[in-house]
């Protein structure tokens, strides 16, 4: 473990004992079908024609966004794993002969996205920039006038990743996209017979070029819109003859909880009631639950491939402010308790829902931001245990949620969180609420590590367990700035704790 510089330990923990009159709650056990949970089950996504931005370059790597992956594998022993994709992949072509490493066209100035994706061989440099990670590299589905072209990315990808090159992924939210790059007869068979085809070519190209390189791909990468388009389903996909080389390595499906998009509620009311709603996250993530039953006969991981709060690229006052992070965290220990093996949070250069801002960029600076806050907690949440498996602790109210962290059978840790918003600036008091968990007798106190910042509607001063990864202080390294850690004292087998509206914590038993 590192160890954690301190910069200054005056401020006040929210925690505390508290009294309850209610009976205390029972901590359920995980279900009997409930799957230890993966270390990297924080990992990323990273837009392609952000990813230079985010890793730099092997004369110049970007040391924040290092440091902040460092942080992770301190925590929990692993990496996490590093998507490259996202709607640029479907407009990136591959060019041999570039000097640059990539070259971005945009229609307007001010768009989120360019247009259009040009990448060389020095692209590559980002991934040997960026850490000994395993990455999942996308490739264009979208242009369909050379195969040449899409082999020739995926060789590249092999020879200069070498065994750092997880998988690869072949198109983006093509059960969206199609009707805008495909004729209009174009069905759910037109794609499992295109995507057949370029994986097969792609498949012996790589064998050819890399000898005994692991190939897989991360599939199908669909956006769950059923109600949408009814007959393109990952169930109908794979009835049709889908993949039949067995080349798929994770299942991939796409989620975000709303769009930035008219008509839109006031950002407060959609914070509340869209991301800080433990029964808003429950429904939204219930179709991937289901389809993860429906397709485990295949025998592959259920990942969310790409997903965050707001899609569209989240929007101001409600993805970058403190609340996502409360978000963040119930969402992930949802999914984790639900056998979603990954969770890969879309990132790109100034994405309002971003995780952290890799370069001054727009007028913003470098930046470590809110949602970064709650993955931390998360991946302190699995830490480094082999049989970490999650139970959830059914509370009464939408704004609440708990889970019990399970080692093998024994219980090991509580998390807690008080999803009612607390704006900054309220002139009152803020209010708490308070718990009784009942936890086996031979425990006699927590250790508490307090999620928090000064409101749900907050982008700065945010502490996980007093300690700030701000790109201000140390890069993104981590450093004490409140009280590092607290603890509670259990009664008699059973634990009392009062969480300030707002706020979050994780409770180590000892």
């Amino acid at each position: 473990m590192r160890s954690y510089p301190i910069l200054l330990a005056t401020s006040a923990l929210w925690v505390a004992v508290g009294k309850c009159s209610h009976h205390p709650i029972v901590i359920p056990l995980p279900a009997k079908n409930s799957e230890p949970i993966p270390k990297d089950l924080q990992s990323f996504s990273l837009e392609l024609a952000f990813f230079p931005d985010y890793a730099g370059n092997k004369s110049s790597p970007n040391v924040f966004s290092q440091n902040l992956m460092e942080n992770f594998k301190d925590i929990t022993g692993v990496y996490p794993k590093i998507r490259v994709g996202g709607t640029s992949q479907d407009n990136s072509i591959y060019v041999p002969d570039q000097k640059d490493g990539i070259e971005l066209v945009f229609t307007n100035p001010t768009d989120d996205q360019p247009s259009q994706i040009n990448y060389g061989p020095a692209f590559f440099e980002s991934y040997q920039a960026f850490g000994d990670m395993n990455y999942i590299h996308g490739l264009n589905m979208k242009q369909n006038s050379s195969i040449q072209q899409l082999t020739d990315a995926a060789v590249v990808a092999c020879r200069s990743m070498g065994t750092n090159l997880d998988s690869f992924e072949l198109g983006n939210e093509i059960n969206m996209e199609a009707p805008k790059y495909r004729p209009a007869n174009y069905t759910l068979q037109s794609y499992v017979n295109e995507w057949n085809y370029k994986t097969a070519a792609i498949k012996a190209a790589v064998e050819k070029a890399c000898p005994g390189a692991s190939l897989g791909f991360m599939s199908p990468s669909f956006v769950i819109l059923d109600i949408i388009k009814s007959n393109w389903t990952a169930e109908a996909l794979f009835k049709l003859g889908y993949d039949p080389k067995n080349l798929t390595k994770d299942l991939s499906f796409h989620n975000y909880m709303g769009v930035f998009a008219p008509p839109l509620a006031p950002v407060a009311y959609d914070l509340q009631h869209v991301l800080m709603n433990h029964t808003n996250i429950m429904q939204s993530l219930a179709p991937h639950i289901q389809r993860a039953k429906n397709l485990a006969y295949l025998g592959h991981p259920y990942t969310l491939g790409e997903t965050n709060s707001i899609a569209n690229q989240g929007r101001n006052g409600e993805s970058n402010v403190f609340g996502d992070a409360l978000w963040l965290v119930d969402f992930s220990l949802w999914s984790a308790a639900n056998n979603i093996k990954r969770l890969h949070f879309h990132q790109g250069l100034n994405y309002r829902y971003a995780s952290w801002q890799p370069i001054a960029s727009m007028g913003q600076p470098p930046k470590t931001r809110a949602p970064y806050y709650g993955q931390i907690m998360v991946a302190s949440v699995i830490g480094s245990a082999q049989d970490t498996r999650i139970a959830n602790i059914p509370l009464s109210e939408d704004t609440e949620a708990a889970y019990g962290i399970f080692h093998g059978e024994e219980l090991a840790k509580l998390v807690v969180l008080n999803l009612r918003a607390y704006n900054q600036t309220a002139s009152r008091n803020r209010p708490s609420r308070e718990y009784e968990f009942k936890v086996p007798n031979h425990f006699k106190k927590a250790k508490v590590d307090l999620l928090s910042a000064p409101g749900s509607d907050s982008v700065e001063s945010i502490t996980f367990g007093g300690v700030s990864f701000d790109y201000e202080l140390l890069e993104g390294k981590p450093v004490v700035v409140g009280e590092k850690e607290d603890t509670v004292t259990i009664d008699h087998g059973v634990l009392r704790i009062s969480v300030a509206d707002s706020s979050a914590v994780l409770l180590t038993l000892s």
